[in-house]
């Protein structure tokens, strides 16, 4: 409570009326690099400026993205700094600046993760918690913000053929059943172990992936992106640059591959692959509810394609 009353009032109503820890990470990076460009310290310094001259200052933003950033990112960079006008009572003239926003380009096919890329990984990857990490995105193909939403031990179900059963964004709307195959499974128990023999006691409220701090915490999106990032750029041999861009996405690619090996199986049913994928399938998704074995069963017809 005294963190929320040391804020200035601008940046509690810009926080507080955004839902998601990964939606707001993202509009408070966009506000900064804003910020930045205009060579003003505080949110606060906004509020102060004349119209006139906050629309101006955003059109010569918009001009200097246009010859620095991705002509197809650059609508997604005003999403924080109209969000927080807008919150503020700030009048900007969005019309002008989304005629100002350039064509967007044809973006060149993004493809997923091979199995032999992710054995690099692997092989790159020195620590047990790490190799924990790649099993799970690859058999679990979740969001990397899944990590901003609690992942405890007691989301965790334990399954047949050695699988577990894992509850992704539990509690909430976007609730789904995800699994582990027996090797991610096997890579986590390890992971516990080990755990464990440093004097971490386990309960159902125990992070799945922990900080490495002394007092550890659950592992966020920002720890998850970065540990991910430094083992892919130990294995970056396989990835090229194409228009400024690799052709993986580094935490998105690991999705692609899991949604690739559904979608080309014929015999899971499609509607439990969006399931599996987290995917609200319109009123599928409303109506069509298959139990957990239900989802597992399909699950267990990639499964050996989704092991490395």
């Amino acid at each position: 409570m005294s963190d929320r009353k040391s804020k200035p009032r601008c940046v509690m109503l810009f926080e507080e009326s955004i839902k998601s820890k990964y939606t707001r990470k993202n509009y408070d990076m966009h506000l900064k690099q804003f910020r930045m460009f205009a060579g003003i310290s505080s949110n606060k310094d906004l509020l102060v400026m004349t119209q006139n001259k906050l629309q101006v200052l955003v059109e010569d933003y918009l001009v200097y993205l246009r010859h620095t950033a991705n002509p197809n990112s650059i609508p997604s960079q005003f999403q924080g700094i109209r969000h927080f006008c807008i919150m503020n009572r700030m009048r900007i003239d969005w019309d002008i600046i989304r005629r100002m926003f350039p064509q967007r380009q044809k973006s060149h096919a993004l493809r997923s993760y091979t199995t032999r890329e992710i054995r690099e990984m692997l092989s790159n990857a020195k620590s047990v918690r790490d190799r924990a990490l790649l099993y799970f995105l690859t058999s679990t193909g979740a969001r990397i913000g899944v990590f901003d939403h609690p992942l405890l031990t007691g989301h965790l179900q334990k399954m047949s053929m050695g699988c577990n059963a894992v509850r992704l964004y539990a509690g909430e709307i976007d609730e789904y059943w995800a699994f582990l195959t027996p090797q991610a499974s096997r890579a986590l128990d390890i992971y516990h172990d080990l755990r464990r023999h440093k004097g971490e006691i386990f309960s159902e409220n125990t992070p799945i992936f922990a900080t490495r701090a002394t007092a550890p915490r659950q592992l966020g999106w920002s720890g998850a992106r970065s540990a991910i990032y430094r083992i892919v750029s130990k294995s970056d041999t396989f990835r090229s640059m194409q228009c400024n861009r690799y052709d993986v996405q580094t935490n998105h690619g690991f999705r692609k591959r899991f949604n690739t090996i559904l979608k080309l199986d014929n015999s899971v049913n499609y509607n439990i692959a969006e399931k599996l994928m987290g995917h609200k399938n319109g009123l599928d998704g409303v109506y069509f509810v298959p139990t957990l074995e239900e989802l597992f069963a399909e699950f267990r017809k990639v499964m050996h394609r989704l092991e490395i």
